[in-house]
């Protein structure tokens, strides 16, 4: 008896352990199909399901690693007979660790071998893959043909993804956002029908694509107008208050404020206001002529305290490219994975900042904070300009008007491993203040595509992202992906 018993268990163990005997129907079909793919039990896994975000761990069902567009289309019926959502993952720095799913068990396209990049001198166009990454794109235009076009300011990150996302840069507050420029996209859809999308082929996928794309199809390469430098040396520059109190700070953001809405701040200069002072201070970059720097700059620095420091420098496009966006030339990773919460808000030109706004959202955040096993961080990008060309209907992402775009958020301290169980709700409890006394003025809460607050409900992110084009982004979704494959994560557009 004991020794049929061992027989009995060798033989489960075996069948258990045997991969013919173990496979999914998804892994065998995939198998069948010859595409390159990576499961469990294979030794690439842990590393190919490893998220950027390290605070938010999804399991996929299996990861593959095409290198045709064929291979995509053959990985999508798979999928769909299995019953298996699908991910696309391009650089992969989703802030909820979209790019692996989200969620668990889904199927995760890596983009990585479609990294073409081609450009039309005649029409200033540029298109790149779907799996491109923003330092090679932007180093290869500006080398090669000497043209620019808004990008975030992370080098190894997802060009693709941070386009759709309406990713903010130093030049997109009179260029407009990456999403902006946008002329074209090539998207493969559920069925693995390839289609182009723009203003007058497939309108309502272009249109969703701008601040959803990736709850609608996998994105093949997408076109941008670009834009070549009118002068060819940048300022940059530091702004430092000599008052580190709390009532100063208030006052110097209220004076930006001003400084914008009078129409006194050029489109052409950027500024990025530090949340997480003291000190307060700002850096920013002119890209208009450097002899009108003083003159730009003298309104707002009258409405600053006195002894208020302006530091300034110039240098070439490209040298400023690489302030703004360090190690954009290298293959090196400026920003490796880390454990983080984030929270964002975008405050509008007809509804900004007030004396009583302004000192909440300081007061709560970076003056409460008192945390040993997080750090802070966060900043206020001045932002207008460009946005007051867009209506909220032009895009799926409602952001006409936008004024400043608000990032508060909370990074695991060096040295641990789990974010605090009590992390994200003080995190939360920090901005509540500032979102209460928005309340109080009438100001609905507006968020950013980019930067995903994982934490709210479906009813808080569809009304801050997409506001009153939600019917419409709903009904797209019925039309476009009727089955739901590509809803993956938890702030995918749900199946209609």
């Amino acid at each position: 008896m004991p020794s049929f018993t061992l027989t009995a268990l060798l033989l489960s163990a075996l069948a258990f352990s045997n991969p013919a005997v173990a496979q999914s129907p998804l892994q065998s079909c995939l198998a069948a199909a010859s595409i390159p793919s990576t499961f469990a039990d294979s030794a690439d896994w842990a590393e190919d399901i490893s998220p950027w975000q390290l605070r938010i761990r999804p399991t996929p069902a299996g990861v593959i690693k095409p290198t045709s567009v064929d291979q995509i289309a053959a990985a999508l019926r798979c999928a769909a007979a299995a019953g298996v959502p699908v991910a696309a993952k391009n650089g992969g720095h989703s802030y909820g660790s979209y790019g692996v799913g989200g969620n668990d068990g889904a199927l995760v396209i890596y983009m990585d071998a479609f990294q073409s990049t081609s450009f039309d001198a005649a029409t200033g166009l540029l298109t790149f893959g779907g799996g491109s990454i923003v330092g090679d794109v932007v180093t290869w235009a500006w080398q090669n043909h000497g043209v620019h076009f808004p990008h975030v300011r992370a080098n190894r990150v997802g060009l693709a993804g941070s386009t759709i996302g309406a990713g903010f840069g130093s030049t997109s507050r009179f260029l407009g956002t990456p999403m902006y420029m946008l002329t074209s996209v090539e998207v493969m859809l559920y069925n693995s029908t390839i289609v182009t999308a723009s203003k007058t082929q497939n309108p309502d996928l272009f249109w969703v694509v701008q601040g959803a794309a990736s709850s609608y199809g996998i994105v093949l390469s997408l076109t941008t107008r670009t834009w070549k430098p009118v002068h060819q040396t940048v300022t940059n520059y530091t702004i430092t208050l000599p008052d580190a109190s709390l009532d100063a700070g208030v006052k110097a953001l209220l004076s930006i404020q001003d400084y914008y809405l009078s129409g006194e701040c050029p489109d052409e200069l950027s500024l990025r206001w530090s949340l997480t002072a003291p000190p307060f201070s700002g850096t920013g970059f002119y890209y208009g002529n450097p002899a009108d720097f003083e003159a730009i700059m003298a309104p707002l620095m009258a409405r600053l305290p006195a002894n208020t420091t302006l530091v300034s420098a110039t240098a070439d496009f490209w040298t400023m490219e690489k302030a703004a966006t360090p190690l954009i030339d290298e293959k090196i990773e400026f920003f490796p994975p880390r454990n983080f919460y984030l929270q964002a808000l975008v405050l509008r030109e007809d509804q900004p900042f007030t004396y009583e706004s302004a000192f909440a959202l300081y007061n709560a955040t970076t003056f409460a904070f008192n945390r040993t096993d997080m750090t802070k961080f966060g900043f206020i990008d001045l932002w207008g300009a460009s946005s007051r060309k867009v209506k909220d209907a032009d895009s799926a992402f409602a952001y006409a008007k936008s004024l400043f775009l608000i990032r508060w958020e909370g990074r695991l301290a060096a040295g641990l491993t789990d974010f605090p169980a009590d992390g994200i709700s003080y995190m939360q409890n920090g901005l509540k203040p500032f979102e209460q006394q928005l309340a109080t003025e009438g100001v609905p809460l507006r968020g950013f595509v980019n930067y995903r607050d994982t934490e709210l409900t479906e009813a808080q992110w569809s009304e801050r992202l997409f506001a009153g084009n939600w019917p419409r982004v709903l009904r797209i979704k019925k039309e476009i992906d009727p089955t739901g494959m590509f809803t993956t994560n938890p702030q995918s557009i749900p199946k209609q």
